[in-house]
């Protein structure tokens, strides 16, 4: 109840002595004791009409969103903020759950927060005052991964037990500790999950697999997202870690599959990445330690340590905030289905690579038995508050340390190289290097500009080179994100049977095509802190007849895009051509000044940082008009991250397209309504049978058949381009008669489905687990247009192609557009058996009747990161 509603502005009745006296003496009581006046802190399971982790019970969005506006209501411990809408705008929310009487000092304890986190400056004495004023901030995310709902649900109870309970153990890790919860990483997944489980609950049903992602681009990728933030929910939420909250612990809370521990805690196991501060992990390992021991007192049994997940990567929400000088805690908890329990026996418990057996790193065994989404709940919920109490207990420790790993990050930039990363502004792809420099920023690092020309390793750069030194707190998150990698295979580890968890490498200037010089001697320089980077606006120079766009940068294709939504006539060098002292590339847009004036032309180029110039004359001869397309990305019903990436990535550079389903191919006639067809990283088997009839309901079963197999045929041979992403080549080859061979054995299908296939006898195996690769490209072909003689590619065990001897029986031309040098190609990563790719192709298209087949035999959008290989999947659009 809030004092407004004694308030008799809106009361139908008349105000009398006694109404006056009653508001006077309500009034006081508000100010002597605001709390009486709010209203009952309710349960959860009073509010919901269930108990959260119950059987066959799931709270929605809306009830969580619900239950913790009513907390803010009734309770002076919790305050609700929105941080924003989400992808399908569904409100994000962040609970702020600390004592009474630090609520009206929230904005001083972030200051000191964000001042620790900087101690540059900061002299010892001011250093202890503010440790000793300060809280320590603590952030839990809970279920990024919508099927992985249990910690949404344990949510609730948390902030229920923090807002209502007035032990003197709470109310004294209240005083010490600012929580900023968040109930669900991924809204829109909440109601995606919840509603298709009681659309199945009591049918055949009630175990399968949503048919669609749950993150409405990325699905299960939205929690690799943590350095690119691509999506709204994670750029809301590196808002909240490294630009405003700075916390020291980030709890991220994630469920596993069924037959493993009961709950996985850090240490995580080898490799471990030397970016990070051992410091750093040394207190993470004791605060971990802690929650197992406090576990294990609770008779909670099963629990893992030091297994599965590695110390590697970077992209995730516990591996990102070990870079920024925040301890980042993973929990996976065993799940049960959905909120339906399930029961296992001993046997069915493997852990480790061996069975349900007592080890070093599983100590006291889960007997089996029924597992619950209670169960879940329970274990989540006593770690949660584990962290709180402990840190909470040695707050001054933490706040410490914290600011001491900052010191150590600044004075290693300092004293070990790198000193720096210099970024030219003489790049072939400027917008894409802004771009880079974006992410950076975004993540809370600085970015300088140099005001005067400088000398560093030998060498002389201009003012206005960007510099990204690394003497700065979040140090390890720039040198992490920019520096090659050579990724090391744990001693033992046979490759044949070992993967890294997730990738090997990461490396962003070389995903992105950006030119970045790392400096490993000390240098002197003029420099400015740049504030936010912004694309600038496209310049037009000169008034010749004819506009010329190079298509060394991604977004001409953008200005291209627009320029057919609003069908002007825009035309293409089809061979490089030099005009006054600058060669424009094959692919250039050819623009008439006598059509398109420059008004017009400026306003489509608005915010797309284009290079414009303009010439006199231009050979019609060199030049092809751009024609309009109608493009289709085939969605099947096994939830595919490519698929989802890759809508994304057209969206953002304004292509149009529909969507397809199997239904759709397997009727025929795609010609008539599409000139290209993209088909995203599948297994052929996926792409012809789909899920199994009676795994999911009728109408989410079974692939494209035989029938869209002739479907397929008939569209290229009739004229269409059919664009097949790395593992779907495999189905393109096969089905499509191409006379190209895959030469390499795949370990696993595609990441997005996640099951191993049969060895292949004819196949040779190459360990590429996520690497970056040189290849070399024929930029005078139309899908390669824009490119150099190099580029650089992600491949994860992706198809390498050998051209056959002989044609296929449908009489395909192969032509090459990229392929493995004669050397090493590995950029980034590991690479072992890589003489194999020797002049073999990375990327061929094959002519098929009137149509084509593109072939790209490696993970041309990877995760939105690779923008150095966006145009082999454009330009097949675009050129025609």
């Amino acid at each position: 109840m809030r004092l407004s509603q004694f308030s008799g502005e809106k009361s139908p009745y008349r105000l009398t002595v006694s109404t006056l006296l009653l508001t006077a003496f309500f009034l006081a009581l508000y100010l002597l004791s605001p709390g009486l006046l709010r209203a009952e802190i309710i349960p959860p399971e009073k509010y919901l009409g269930f108990q959260p982790g119950q059987d066959f019970k799931l709270a929605n969005w809306s009830q969580i969103t619900a239950y913790f506006r009513l907390l803010d209501e009734a309770s002076n411990r919790v305050k609700v903020l929105e941080l924003g809408p989400t992808t399908l705008n569904r409100p994000l929310i962040m609970a702020i759950i600390t004592a009474e009487e630090n609520m009206p000092d929230l904005e001083k304890y972030r200051k000191i927060q964000e001042r620790l986190h900087d101690p540059r400056g900061l002299s010892p004495e001011e250093k202890a005052r503010l440790i000793k004023e300060g809280k320590a901030i603590v952030y839990i995310s809970c279920s990024i991964h919508s099927t992985e709902i249990a910690a949404s649900q344990m949510s609730l109870e948390l902030a229920y037990r923090l807002a209502s309970d007035n032990s003197p153990e709470t109310k004294s890790l209240l005083s010490r500790v600012i929580l900023l919860l968040v109930p669900s990483a991924n809204p829109d997944g909440i109601d995606l999950v919840t509603d298709w489980y009681y659309r199945n609950l009591g049918t055949p049903f009630e175990a399968s697999p949503l048919p669609w992602l749950y993150h409405y681009y990325t699905g299960h990728d939205n929690n690799r997202d943590w350095f690119m933030l691509t999506q709204k929910e994670t750029q809301l939420m590196a808002r909240v870690l490294y630009q405003e909250w700075f916390p020291l612990l980030v709890y991220d809370v994630h469920q596993m599959g069924s037959n493993g521990p009961r709950l996985f805690l850090p240490p995580y196991q080898d490799p471990i990445n030397p970016n990070l501060d051992p410091l750093l992990l040394r207190e993470l390992y004791q605060l971990t330690g802690e929650a197992v021991i406090n576990l294990t007192r609770a008779g909670k049994t099963g629990v893992a340590t030091n297994t599965i997940f590695d110390g590697w990567y970077n992209t995730a929400n516990r591996a990102a905030p070990l870079r920024h000088n925040a301890l980042g805690v993973l929990s996976e908890a065993a799940s049960a289905n959905l909120a339906s329990p399930i029961f296992l026996r001993p046997s069915d418990l493997r852990v480790s690579g061996s069975g349900n057996d007592i080890q070093s790193t599983y100590l006291e065994p889960w007997p089996g038995g029924w597992w619950r989404l209670r169960d879940i709940v329970e274990y989540e919920q006593i770690v949660a508050l584990s962290f709180l109490k402990t840190i909470s207990e040695k707050k001054e420790r933490f706040l410490e340390n914290y600011c001491l790993f900052a010191e150590r990050q600044v004075q290693k930039g300092q004293n070990e190289p790198p000193y720096a990363y210099l970024i030219p502004e003489d790049q072939s792809d400027l917008p894409t290097a802004l771009k880079l420099l974006e992410v950076i920023q975004k993540n809370g690092a600085e970015v300088h500009q140099a005001v005067k020309t400088f000398k560093a390793g030998g060498l002389e750069y201009p003012a206005g080179t960007y510099v990204v030194l690394l003497a700065q707190p979040f140090r390890a998150f720039v040198k992490d994100l920019l520096e090659s990698k050579a990724y090391p295979l744990p001693p033992g580890r046979d490759p044949a049977q070992y993967l890294p968890y997730d990738e090997a490498s990461w490396t962003l200037p070389l995903q992105m095509g950006v030119r970045v010089v790392e400096v490993n001697e000390k240098f002197e320089a003029s420099l400015k802190l740049l504030p936010p980077v912004n694309l600038p606006d496209s310049r037009i120079a000169g008034s010749g007849k004819y506009y010329l766009v190079d298509s060394s940068s991604n977004h001409s294709v953008i200005l291209a895009n627009r320029l057919l939504k609003n069908r002007l006539p825009v035309s293409f060098l089809d061979r490089p051509i030099t005009a006054g002292h600058k060669t424009y590339r094959a692919g250039s847009l050819v623009i008439d000044r006598t059509r398109v004036e420059a008004a017009r032309l400026n306003a489509l180029a608005r915010g797309l940082g284009l290079e414009i110039d303009s010439v006199d004359s231009v050979e019609p001869a060199k030049t092809k008009p751009l024609r309009e397309y109608r493009l289709a990305i085939y969605q099947p019903w096994t939830a595919s991250m490519d698929e989802g990436w890759t809508r994304w990535v057209l969206e953002q550079f304004e292509f149009d397209f529909r969507i397809v389903h199997n239904a759709e191919i397997r009727a025929g006639r795609l010609e008539k309504n599409y000139t290209h067809l993209i088909l995203p990283s599948l297994t052929a088997r996926s792409i012809l049978e789909g899920r199994r009839q009676g795994e999911v309901p009728p109408e989410y079963a079974g692939g494209i058949a035989t029938e869209g197999v002739s479907a397929l045929n008939s569209f290229v041979q009739n004229g269409g381009v059919l664009i097949a992403v790395e593992n779907s080549s495999d189905f393109a080859i096969e089905y499509l008669g191409l006379p190209v061979k895959n030469i390499i054995e795949p370990r696993r299908q595609s990441r997005s489905e996640g099951e191993a296939p049969g060895p292949s006898s004819d196949r040779v195996r190459v360990y590429s687990p996520g690497s970056i690769l040189k290849v070399l490209v024929d930029s005078s072909r139309p899908e390669t247009y824009g490119y150099d003689r190099e580029a650089a590619i992600f491949s994860y065990f992706s198809p390498v192609f050998e051209m056959s001897k002989t044609e296929g029986p449908m009489m395909a031309r192969v032509q090459n557009l990229a392929w493995y040098p004669a050397y090493n190609p590995l950029l980034s990563g590991i690479l072992l058996n890589g003489e194999k790719l020797q002049h073999k192709s990375a990327a061929v298209t094959c002519e098929l009747g009137q149509g084509k087949v593109v072939l790209l035999g490696f993970d041309v959008i990877h995760r939105a990161q690779a923008h150095g290989s966006f145009k082999f999947l454009f330009n097949p659009i675009i050129y025609r």
